[in-house]
């Protein structure tokens, strides 16, 4: 073997050892991050949607979120720990309970998926799933935007958004808050965005001299401007409600209307 015939072996060789050596981490990478992310996969962990009614300017229900809780020791409900971790299945099982107790009525039914489940192979099948189970009800997915994401990522989100809106499905884009991050984390999904959802508890100052980058004015000017559904969440009292008639927000939601209910506790 010449020396040139050898130093090609060679190459080869680490060529191939560095592949190897990728794909080893990238499996092991998979799994560890499959195995310690399948917190809400226990069965044991009792999980149930709960409702909260959204309703137009004139008090008039337009709508129901189903908010997921975890039912605890102490016979409380509270917001789960790790939401990514529940698969599609799991959320089908549990909103099939749930749609039982929810009108026959066209409006509109919003769930919060995370960007995992969103990208999931299942979404396609959730989606059709859901559209035909709660008719006439509308559907409408939001997803709360979180960490920064790939362009690889991205460009699978918005394929399977843009599929979803196809089968008669709403996207909206949960808590968007008064920080320049919260705009610049979702500027390339907003042509996708049927709806943007705001907090009252995100723009409320505990200074009066406490700067917000952005207010509830902005956010309402860019739905306009984006013909985009602004809904105000948060709304607590009459000084909310008339900064809402104020800015002539149409669909609001919060305690002043109604609080998250159990549907297996309503009358």
């Amino acid at each position: 073997m010449s020396l040139a015939q050898l130093e090609s072996y060679l190459l080869w060789a680490t060529a191939v050892m560095a592949v190897i050596v990728v794909l080893t981490i990238g499996f092991y990478y998979w799994y560890s991050r499959k195995t310690t992310n399948n917190y809400l996969e226990n069965d044991e962990i009792e999980l149930r949607y709960f409702i909260q009614k959204q309703v137009n300017f004139r008090g008039e229900t337009t709508g129901y979120e189903c908010l997921l809780r975890q039912h605890n020791a102490d016979g409380s409900w509270s917001l789960p720990q790790k939401l990514d971790s529940l698969p599609l299945q799991r959320v089908i099982f549990l909103l099939t309970d749930t749609f039982q107790s929810l009108p026959e009525e066209p409006i509109t039914l919003s769930i919060n998926l995370e960007f995992d489940q969103i990208t999931s192979p299942d979404f396609r099948y959730f989606v059709r799933w859901a559209l035909s189970r709660i008719s006439p009800m509308k559907l409408a997915v939001e997803y709360t935007a979180g960490a920064t994401q790939s362009r690889w990522q991205r460009w699978i989100f918005r394929r399977r958004i843009r599929e979803a809106r196809g089968y008669g499905m709403r996207f909206g884009v949960d808590n968007v808050g008064s920080s320049l991050n919260n705009l610049k984390s979702i500027e390339w999904i907003l042509p996708e965005v049927d709806s943007l959802k705001c907090s009252m508890r995100s723009f409320r100052k505990a200074d009066p001299n406490e700067w917000l980058d952005l207010n509830l004015q902005f956010w309402n000017r860019l739905s306009q401007r984006n013909h985009i559904e602004l809904v105000l969440m948060g709304i607590e009292n009459e000084q909310d409600q008339q900064l809402a008639d104020q800015l002539k927000i149409k669909t609001r939601q919060g305690y002043l209307f109604a609080r998250p209910t159990n549907p297996h506790e309503r009358s």
